[in-house]
């Protein structure tokens, strides 16, 4: 792929079996089988001729040697066929020359015997010829400069109309006040002909603004330091309003900025933010984060932190059941967001995403590419939209689409559910490119069911770190915004392009909105297309169109597992009008994406917590609709009654084999004091660090590395090393007599390791207490101040396989830290207390303890019939009276009891209780399990005693 791109010898690619159809087949020239490849199932209806059989690893190199590339090229022309082959000539010889010339300005991160020389921009004909997309998909262009300049994202109103972010001050342009060069742009087709022809500046004296979403009636912009509401109140398409709706986003780094605005499904307004974070005050609420996502109210009353990413951020989206995904722009192009951070405690580490991707390297069709940290993989990364429509191939719906602009593509993610989470393989290319100044940063779903994509057009798309002579052959200045200065940055080009699919039934048309007719909104909430379902329930509850109440509360009670139930349910929500029965159609729908809203739409009062016990969706069978379930429980007040229930969820199996359930289960015993679990013995050595060893450091700690240097850049202005010592200074002990303090005078790091043997598949706690003082260096990559546990020997470094408490950027008094890890396979497992960066830390009562499930002390006597009575009306989490009726009073979501001891035996209602889906109540065909969760989850023992005893009375 890589070797053959620019001779137009273009690849897709796929290691499915079920995807290599005789139909998909025949839209190639051959196929190419890799040898090893032995599970691959014979190609049936290919002829021989058009296959051809290689072994890659045959290949021996990065890139490929000659001696193997060129006989596969004519294997590979030959299995195309003669007419085939001449076309291809011919194609070659019609493509537009590539001009190309020395320049200094190339970096040379890859440290190739000879620098890339400079390719000069090309026509959009050219660059087209030169961009791939599958056979049966086609480019078009919707708008080129000079009409557009520089498009960094773009949004769609309720017309259709493509409303274009163009940043030319980006990267270096920085204005502190705002007032800047650029401009969001209305892009119009009005003779349907699918390029635009009409351009209208909404907002000019823009400073790099970075996305933008529709909002009562105007826009939101995110245009650190602030997001911006724009607003035309004349109807001549000129932003008349221009308000601030939160101020304190960073401006540090301009490709570390707020990113990605969108309107999430549960009215809340989502985005992304870098490194350049976000620190400021809203709803009198002082706040501060960095790297991942988070959502806001339009009028700038709330803003919450959501998932935290692992590096520079730039990527937000959700997929049709409103389930979180993000993307960083360094090695980790997708993440799932399983658990938001608002749901946290104080003090506890938990997973809040992960990274899901399992290719790490970037399918490009060109050698000609500039990469300083990643090679080969993601290093500028952009979005994580997903693919709906019925205007694109049934192989792209729920696809995820990355942009990698580096690499010159757009890459598809397959992502499917893992347990409570979720994977996402490798699904190859959406589009590609030979042309290097093409450089998709912004894909998505249009309103006419083609992806849109923005093409910044820009040979120079990497920011930083800086080329020297070391990095990149040349030394180079940083200039504002945090990018790396270059006469070849451009600041004026720019492309938007359709992605068309060649075989829909009916050619791609704009799915227009009346923001009057809420009827018609209420049809576009099934819509094939993400985008128009989410503005027309945003324009329905901005509308205020209680007339379409009746019509939605239809759509969610239809049961019928269509996607605009969801929209509907939060419609409703929106216009705050749901009720107890559009709830429990919601929470016992067939669908367990709707049921999985409904309990997110839940409210926490006691109406709430009722409809939430009475649905037994705390043990749903599908993980990530149990994961929500889990999540609203946490945000409900604590009772006796729910501290049991933590307790047996917590050492349930199925909660504790899925990571996600696992750490929902950990906030839940958090958040209501109900402790599942007892410590063993500390296993760590020198017991609070009591006892020291020869050099003074505390027996069986060793010190893994360490640097101090007094600033940024290269060394040679050092400052000391961090020093480890053992203190009993007044003040710097927590426990005991003494603790262990690490000092840096300037920038410094170092970690201090113990390597423990310990069981393979169980669990344990790292915790300890942890003070900071004189915390500075704020900039350092890696920086602050954290315990950490991961596999020792051989499967150390593996993915995943190593975990941290909270870590700290900042002074803090004592304060207790804590995280779980499990060891699977990897019994030896090594612990770092790690200091990064100027200033001291101090640790004390650092134990790492195998957390051993409490066992249940409660005798138990035979059932008593009044107890169980009372459990039944009265019980304040598992009142049978919620699903059940009895003399007439009660609920009919399940059979009603009267006399059920007469109809079933003791065996029966045994099984039903302990285990409600082994066999459905006769007659229960609502849902396809039971609502009803197994009672010895909720119940105490000698309370699921009394209940049978009641039950048997029942005659």
């Amino acid at each position: 792929m890589r070797d053959f791109g620019r001779e137009g010898l273009w690849f897709d690619y796929t290691a499915d079996p079920a995807l290599v159809t005789p139909e998909w087949v025949a839209e190639f020239d051959a196929v190419l089988l890799d040898a090893p490849s032995a599970g691959f199932p014979a190609l049936t209806g290919v002829a021989a001729s058009k296959i051809v059989t290689v072994d890659f690893a045959a290949a021996g190199g990065n890139p490929a040697p000659e001696a193997f590339l060129k006989p596969l090229k004519e294997k590979l022309l030959t299995a195309a066929g003669a007419q085939r082959r001449a076309e291809w000539e011919q194609f070659l010889k019609s493509l537009e020359p590539e001009a190309r010339s020395v320049n200094g300005n190339v970096a040379n991160y890859e440290r190739r015997p000879q620098a890339l020389t400079f390719q000069q921009p090309m026509s959009v004909k050219a660059s087209m010829a030169r961009t791939q997309a599958a056979p049966d998909l086609r480019l078009e262009l919707f708008a080129a400069e000079p009409d557009i300049s520089k498009p960094i994202a773009m949004a769609w109103d309720a017309r259709g109309r493509c409303w274009v972010a163009e940043t030319s001050d980006y990267p270096h342009g920085v204005v502190p006040g705002g007032e800047g060069n650029d401009r969001i742009k209305i892009c119009e087709d009005t003779d349907g002909d699918g390029r635009a022809d009409k351009f209208t500046i909404f907002a000019d004296h823009l400073n790099i603004p970075t996305s933008l979403t529709f909002a009562n009636g105007g826009i939101i912009v995110s245009q650190p330091p602030r997001l911006l509401f724009l607003k035309d109140n004349d109807g001549d398409d000129k932003a008349d309003v221009r308000k601030d709706v939160m101020t304190g986003w960073g401006i540090g780094d301009t490709h570390a900025q707020a990113n990605n605005l969108h309107y999430g499904i549960d009215n809340w307004f989502y985005g992304c933010v870098g490194y350049s974070g976000f620190e400021g005050r809203v709803g009198g609420e002082p706040k501060k984060f960095a790297q991942g996502t988070y959502r806001f109210k339009a009028d700038g009353s709330a803003l919450e932190f959501l998932h935290q990413f692992t590096n520079n951020s730039w990527g937000q989206s959700a997929n049709a059941a409103g389930d979180q995904f993000g993307g960083t722009a360094n090695g980790a192009p997708l993440f799932y967001g399983g658990i938001p951070a608002t749901h946290v405690p104080a003090g506890l580490r938990v997973m809040t995403a992960k990274k899901i991707n399992t290719e790490e390297k970037v399918h490009t069709i060109t050698p000609n590419f500039r990469q300083v940290d990643v090679l080969g993989g993601y290093t500028a990364a952009a979005g994580s939209n997903f693919i709906e429509s019925a205007k694109l191939p049934p192989r792209l719906q729920g696809k995820v689409m990355v942009c990698e602009p580096t690499m010159k593509v757009i890459t598809l993610m397959d992502v499917k559910p893992d347990g409570a989470g979720a994977v996402a393989g490798d699904a190859f290319n959406l589009v590609a490119s030979t042309d290097e100044w093409m450089s998709p940063v912004f894909a998505d779903v249009g309103p006419d069911g083609a992806v849109w994509f923005a093409d910044w057009q820009n040979f120079i798309i990497q920011h930083n770190p800086t080329p020297s002579e070391q990095s990149g052959g040349y030394n180079a200045k940083t200039g504002p915004g945090g990018a790396h200065e270059n006469e070849l940055r451009d600041h004026s080009r720019g492309r938007i392009y359709r992605v068309v699919w060649s075989q829909a039934k009916e050619p791609a048309a704009l799915q227009k909105l009346d923001p009057a007719d809420p009827e018609q909104l209420t049809a576009a909430l099934n819509s094939d297309i993400q985008e128009r379902r989410l503005s027309a329930q945003r324009l329905l509850i901005e509308g205020k169109q209680t007339a379409a109440i009746a019509g939605l509360k239809k759509r969610v009670q239809a049961n019928d597992g269509s996607v605009g139930a969801l929209h509907a349910l939060w419609t409703l929500q929106g216009l705050n009008a749901l009720d107890e029965t559009v709830f429990n159609a919601a929470l016992f729908a067939r669908d367990a994406r709707l049921r999985r809203n409904a309990v997110r739409a839940l409210p926490v009062d006691a109406a709430g917590q009722k409809l939430y016990f009475g649905s037994g969706i705390v043990s749903d069978p599908d993980p990530v609709t149990r994961l929500a379930a889990l999540l609203k429980l946490s945000e409900f007040p604590t009772t006796p009654e729910i501290q049991t229930l933590v307790k047996k969820l917590a050492v349930d199996d199925a909660n504790r084999k899925d990571e996600w359930l696992h750490e929902a289960a950990r906030i839940l015993m958090r958040r209501h004091k109900a402790e599942a679990y007892k410590e063993g013995p500390n296993l760590l050595p020198a017991d609070g660090f009591e006892v020291t060893g020869a050099d003074g450091l505390p027996e069986g700690w060793k010190p893994r590395g360490g640097f101090g240097r007094a600033g940024f850049g290269p060394p040679g202005a050092e400052a000391p090393p961090a020093k480890w010592t053992v203190t009993e200074a007044a003040g710097s002990v927590h426990g005991g007599t003494r603790a262990l303090s690490c000092k840096a005078e300037g920038m410094g790091g170092s970690i201090l390791n113990a390597e423990v043997d310990l069981k393979p598949q169980t669990e344990y706690r790292l915790s300890g207490w942890v003070k900071v003082s004189n915390f500075g260096n704020a900039g350092f990559p890696g920086r602050g101040i954290t315990l950490s546990i991961g596999a020792a020997g051989p499967a150390r470094g593996n993915p995943g396989s190593r975990v941290e408490t909270e870590r700290f950027l900042r002074n803090v008094d004592w304060t207790y830290v804590e995280t779980t890890y499990s060891t699977g396979s990897n019994p030896k497992a090594a612990i770092l207390i790690s200091h990064r960066g100027q200033g001291e830390s101090f640790f004390d009562d650092v134990k790492l303890c195998e957390l051993v499930p409490e066992t249940e002390t409660e005798s138990v006597t035979a059932g008593v019939v009044q107890r169980g009575e009372d459990i039944f009306w009265k019980h304040p989490v598992a009142a049978c009276v919620n699903c059940h009726a009895l003399a007439g009073k009660g609920s009919t979501v399940g059979p009603a009891l009267d006399g059920i001891a007469n109809r079933k035996d003791a065996p029966y209602l045994l099984e039903s209780l302990t285990d409600p889906n082994a066999r459905l109540a006769d007659g229960y065909t609502a849902t396809p399990i039971s609502p009803m969760p197994p009672m010895r989850l909720i119940l105490k023992p000698q309370e699921f005693e009394d209940v049978i005893a009641f039950l048997q009375s029942l005659k």
